[in-house]
Order: C-alpha cells, then sequence, then structure tokens
C-alpha cells in the first residue's frame, strides 16, 4: 500500500469558514500527519476562509477566479504528491479514511479510487452504513457515470495529467454546477486507467439543503451533466450518446416515480430540464480536445478582511 506520505487531501472551499473548520478538525484528526492536507480558497470575498485554515494547521492557495474545477486544478498544482484525494468542506471524515483509499493504488492500473458520502443523519451509532461495503472495478467508460462523486475521490496524479486536469467550466461556481466529477472519472477511464469503488472507504454528510435551494441545486447538476454529454457527443459520439440517454432515461424515471413528492419531484425535475438546457447551451461552446475553452471566466475577486478583523490582508 502506498504510504501516507504519498498523498495530498485537498479541500476546496468558498464562504463557508465554519464548515471548513468542521471539516479540517476530522480530517486532522482522522490522517496520518504525513498526508499534505490543503485548503484551496476558491474566491472568497473574505480571508475567513484562509483563517480556518491556519486556525487548522494547514496549508492554504488561493485562487481569485472562482469554479470547483478551477480550485481543483489549482489544489492538484500545489502539491508533488503521486496521490490526490478530494473531499467537500461539508463533510467529515472518519478514521481509517485514507487506508481504505490507498490500498487501492498497489495496481498500477487504476487511476481513480471513490468512496461512499452517507449523510449523518442515518448512520447508525458506530457512524457506518449497515449495509455490507462493496468494492467494484469499472472499466468501461459509461460505468463513469456510478463511479462515486467529488465528496470523496483519489486520483493518481498521472491519471490526472493524462486527461489535462478537471474541465474548468464544469462543476461548482460556474454556469454548468455539476458533473466535473463524472466527466473526469469517465476521462481516466478512456485514457485505459480503471476506477475503483471502494465503499470501505466513508465520509459524513453534515449540510443539508432544503426548499428552493435543493431545486437550485439540482438544476446546476442538470444543467452539467448536459453540457458534459454535449461535449462527449461531440469528441467520442458513440459514448456520448449513451450517456445522454442513461441520463435522460433515470432523470424521467425518478421524475415520475417522485411526481407527488414535493421536496424530491421539484429537484427532479429541475435536473432534467437542467440536463436539456445544458446540453443545448454547450453545443455552441468550443472544444480543446475533451475539455471545454473558458471563454467566460470569472472576474477575479479579492478578499476583503473577515468580519471582525482589520487591518492589512
Amino acid at each position: 500500500m502506498p504510504s501516507p506520505s504519498e498523498l495530498a487531501v485537498i479541500v476546496c472551499s468558498r464562504e463557508r469558514a465554519d464548515m471548513l473548520a468542521r471539516s479540517l478538525a476530522s480530517i486532522v484528526a482522522a490522517t496520518p500527519p504525513a498526508v499534505d492536507v490543503i485548503v484551496v480558497d476558491s474566491a472568497s470575498t473574505t480571508t475567513a476562509t484562509m483563517d480556518a485554515a491556519a486556525s487548522a494547521g494547514v496549508r492554504v492557495v488561493r485562487s481569485d477566479v472562482k469554479g470547483l474545477s478551477i480550485a481543483r486544478n489549482l489544489g492538484v498544482a500545489s502539491t508533488d504528491r503521486p496521490i490526490v484525494l478530494f473531499t467537500d468542506d461539508d463533510c467529515v471524515a472518519l478514521d481509517g479514511w485514507t487506508d481504505a483509499v490507498l490500498r487501492n493504488f498497489d495496481d498500477p492500473r487504476v487511476g481513480v479510487v471513490t468512496g461512499r458520502m452517507l449523510d449523518h443523519t442515518l448512520v447508525t451509532a458506530s457512524g457506518t452504513d449497515p449495509a455490507p461495503a462493496r468494492v467494484d472495478r469499472i472499466e468501461r467508460i459509461l460505468g463513469g457515470l456510478d463511479g462515486g462523486h467529488g465528496a470523496l475521490m483519489a486520483f493518481r496524479r498521472e491519471a490526472v495529467d493524462r486527461i489535462g486536469g478537471f474541465d474548468d467550466v464544469l462543476g461548482a461556481g460556474r454556469e454548468f454546477a455539476g458533473a466535473e466529477d463524472l466527466d473526469a472519472f469517465c476521462r481516466v477511464i478512456a485514457a485505459g486507467f480503471v476506477l475503483v469503488r471502494d465503499e470501505r472507504a466513508v465520509v459524513h454528510h453534515v449540510n443539508t439543503r432544503e426548499g428552493e435551494e435543493y431545486t437550485r441545486l439540482y438544476r446546476g447538476y442538470g444543467l452539467g451533466l448536459g453540457a458534459m454529454t454535449a461535449k462527449w457527443v461531440r469528441f467520442r459520439p458513440a459514448s456520448g450518446v449513451a450517456m445522454l440517454f442513461v441520463l435522460l432515461k433515470r432523470t424521467v424515471v425518478r421524475a415520475v416515480r417522485h411526481a407527488r413528492h414535493a421536496r424530491r419531484g421539484a429537484a427532479d425535475r429541475a435536473m432534467l430540464r437542467g440536463i436539456l438546457s445544458g446540453f443545448a447551451r454547450a453545443t455552441r461552446m468550443r472544444l480543446d480536445g475533451e475539455r471545454f475553452v473558458d471563454d467566460h471566466r470569472p472576474t477575479p475577486v479579492l478578499p476583503a478582511a473577515a468580519p471582525g478583523r482589520s487591518g492589512p490582508i
């Protein structure tokens, strides 16, 4: 198994310093000290994100341009470790989480390892899901759609370099506010690597969105999925068409199943509209290989002093 000194843990965060502080406390407690822990401040408007990282005793780098993929690419560029593990600022790490990830990289064919994100309100007193943990190897491009999620995903640096990193246009903070993780999974598999989904690696999700915020979240996911499939249709048509068919079918089925459920039904319908809209919009965007050309990069943001602080930044 690779040693902890070969691993970097990267947490991208924007405007959620309190959540970040809780997440970092769990990461520091559950992660071997040899691991390089990095916070990427994704264009926060104050220094609160950087302050939270400093208080936790971890490294922080800053992007003045918002966008989750932009932040993730900066995180990769900010460490020389051969394996990079991403989690979110609203997740809590559990003991042994990095061991469960690292053991899979013994196989040189493995380019990505993902785990489980469990809602903290639905787990047992022991902190685990009672369902048996599965370990799946995914080698088909289309299987990347079920490869996991950005809340717990680790990449071999060689694989990230081979695909040119995350697509800057996809992900939170951008118009197409999702699917940057699935797009990266599929591209890594297409590059000849294997994805392992190991449910023994677990983080707890501690941030539940409600009402319109929940619906907007799923609308953003849909926009990202639609843009992703539009891109794949253009550079790898057979895979792209298959992705679009699978995503539309799944989303329609869920929308019908949850038609009478106010919260889930609204979210499923928003995702469906997002997929169709994202696909239509992305067909007009330029490509550079397997990534979009970022023709509308956000305006840089410079941080002001965090509330309660004064003096120069």
